[in-house]
């Protein structure tokens, strides 16, 4: 780098910091800096420089981040130096320098160390991966783990789903909630509550069974003013064995409407290694 150099480079720093520059800094600079030129890299050194911090950049730095941009492209190159059989160990090395500095400067594409060495999966095996975890359409289209029936079977008997809140069965007569048949109830805010206002478990209760105590009959109120808990008590009890019975009758139908699959036969060896 020359001293007019040099300045035009103290020009592009004085642009970041408003330094002073004179030619005693340009000449100083000019000898530190004898063996790097002033090119795009020494010049995206400084603006990287002054894109992180505001302090001034020494000469030192301007080496080092020049340094760290070209060694950023040489290793995004991956470049590799086949060589030849016949050339010289001082033509190897100058090849191999050449090649090294087209990278550094970017006349060498990114790539990876796998291109680079000219080796990858074939093209067979790229075009399987590409599909993995997109759906597969057709005839061939694997069935479900588990059927659907099945799985909507099982999600009716967890704890605290509706099927298990007997009192879904008639609308909540609760002013504020009004939820329809098989809806949960809601508080104030509308948001769903994971069991029923106590007029609806009422409302149930008089709706499906008999008093035991008063004997009222299903869809008469009780004596009182209020059902009696033994009427609650027995409604819940009923609404649960009739839905097990239910369950389980359309298990047993679907196992009956299901043939059994034949056992396919082990073929069995005996020590000597003959079939029986």
């Amino acid at each position: 780098m020359t001293p007019a150099e040099a300045a035009e480079l103290l020009a592009h720093c004085a642009a970041f910091d408003h330094r002073t520059i004179g030619e005693s800094d340009a000449r100083a600079w000019a000898r530190a800096l004898h063996d790097v030129p002033l090119d795009d890299d020494t010049r995206d050194a400084v603006a990287e420089h002054y894109a992180h911090t505001d302090k001034w950049i020494t000469v030192a730095q301007v080496r080092d981040m020049r340094a760290r941009i070209r060694t950023g492209r040489i290793d995004a190159a991956h470049p590799v130096y086949d060589g030849n059989p016949d050339e010289t160990g001082e033509q190897f090395i100058t090849r191999r320098q050449a090649q090294i500095i087209a990278a550094a400067e970017g006349n060498l594409p990114a790539r990876t160390i796998t291109q680079a060495i000219g080796t990858g999966p074939s093209s067979d095996l790229l075009a399987l991966t590409s599909a993995v975890g997109h759906r597969v359409d057709g005839p061939a289209e694997a069935a479900p783990y588990v059927a659907e029936e099945t799985r909507t079977e099982i999600r009716t008997t967890l704890p605290g789903n509706r099927a298990a809140l007997v009192e879904l069965a008639v609308a909540c007569p609760n002013e504020r909630c009004r939820a329809d048949i098989r809806h949960l109830c809601k508080n104030s805010h509308g948001t769903q509550l994971r069991n029923v206002h106590g007029r609806r478990r009422d409302a149930y209760a008089v709706e499906c069974a008999t008093c035991p105590e008063c004997d009222a009959p299903p869809r008469q109120p009780c004596n009182a003013a209020e059902p009696h808990p033994a009427r609650i008590r027995a409604a819940r009890a009923d609404r649960a064995l009739v839905e097990r019975a239910e369950a389980e009758h359309n298990r047993l139908a679907r196992l009956m409407s299901t043939p059994p699959q034949p056992r396919t036969p082990r073929v069995r060896h005996t020590s000597g290694g003959t079939r029986r």
